[in-house]
């Protein structure tokens, strides 16, 4: 939980002023920290755990990620029959 914490703090500090992690560019960067923040406070549930609502940065820049139509696209996981 504390690492946690430590990580979106970096996080959090990295995306002040910025769109993205590399600034204005949607990059790498951002496509390897998604699915950890993402599931951190989805699958894991933990964003009340780790203070998710404290990380203002972290939290419009995963909310940018995911709306992203390539991101959509990757999480739709069909049906199976």
């Amino acid at each position: 939980m504390n690492e946690s914490k430590r990580l979106l703090g970096v996080i959090d500090a990295r995306l002040a002023g910025r769109q993205w992690m590399m600034d204005d560019e949607y990059t790498i960067a951002d496509i390897s920290m998604l699915g950890w923040v993402r599931n951190l406070i989805g699958f894991y549930g933990a964003a009340e755990l780790v203070g998710f609502d404290g990380f203002a940065n972290v939290s419009a820049w995963l909310d940018r990620g995911l709306a992203r139509p390539a991101v959509k696209r990757g999480l739709e996981i069909p049906q199976r029959p």
